[in-house]
């Protein structure tokens, strides 16, 4: 059987690494690979997939998480970020057909955990794309009360901002030269570039950080923490988030410290190459 990780690029991804390893340790004769596919050519390319029995399923990355939703039935999360992360292909009938999920909120919620940290009360999120979307559902299930959504272009995060008030989330919008007030945790979803700015300003109002951005390291937000913050990375989320999906594509496990390892081992070895991963 076969698997992917999808997006435009995909050759920086460590998913590869992770659901090889995994095949490994689960003695599965899997094939995994990470191939670029434009917006232009995903609906052709998500169709020849679903149409060869050969593929089990596919990982989506950015640019696609939101357009992958159109192509298969999608999960509650899915639906209600209006972004998934995962589809799988199942017997090819009109009354099986593919299956969007979105694991970054379960895989947020259990880096969150296996770094034994604490229930955030509040919380600033630099960006509101699909990934600031799935954060706010994570933290919804982490009963965050409040939430404030730093967006470069706040006139385009309303669909965030309802997301969050209809969790129950107290959330309001503001420009990424906001004057933070303290807040439990900042999460940051945007390039690591446009952080830089403001890296020190928002490390200085957060007790954790959580940076998606994981290379190259350290990014703004991580020079600017200090050895009193608690970091929590993008590796994090993407082992976390590779649990379910796993599960999901082969019906398989694999645990969180395992697709940890394996991914901080490939990235390691890119670094000793002078290769980078974004």
């Amino acid at each position: 059987m076969k698997c992917a990780v999808i997006g435009d690029p995909a050759q920086h991804s460590l998913s590869p690494a992770i659901h090889r390893d995994g095949y490994r340790r689960s003695a599965l004769a899997w094939d995994y690979d990470a191939l670029t596919v434009p917006s232009g050519d995903l609906e052709s390319f998500v169709a020849g997939c679903a149409a060869d029995s050969s593929w089990a399923g596919l990982s989506v990355t950015a640019p696609h998480k939101e357009a992958i939703v159109a192509f298969g039935e999608p999960d509650h999360v899915s639906r209600l970020v209006g972004a998934g992360n995962t589809i799988v292909f199942h017997d090819r009938t009109e009354a099986n057909p593919p299956t969007v999920h979105n694991t970054d909120v379960p895989g947020f919620v259990r880096a969150w955990r296996a770094r034994g940290l604490g229930v955030p009360k509040t919380a600033a999120i630099v960006g509101n794309g699909a990934t600031a979307r799935s954060l706010l559902v994570a933290l919804a299930g982490l009963h965050v009360a409040q939430v404030v959504i730093l967006a470069r272009d706040p006139s385009r995060a309303a669909s965030a901002q309802d997301l969050g008030i209809a969790l129950g989330i107290d959330t309001s919008v503001q420009p990424l030269a906001h004057n933070l007030p303290d807040v439990d945790l900042l999460a940051n979803t945007i390039p690591a570039a446009a952080t830089q700015p403001y890296a020190q300003s928002w490390a200085d109002a957060a007790a954790w950080i959580f940076d998606a951005v994981y290379d190259p390291w350290p990014t703004p937000l991580g020079a600017a923490a200090t050895s009193d913050h608690i970091m929590v990375s993008g590796l994090d989320l993407l082992a976390g988030q590779a649990v379910d999906q796993f599960h999901l594509l082969t019906g398989g496990a694999i645990t969180f410290d395992d697709a940890h390892a394996a991914a901080m081992t490939e990235l390691r070895r890119r670094r000793g190459n002078g290769t980078t991963a974004l």
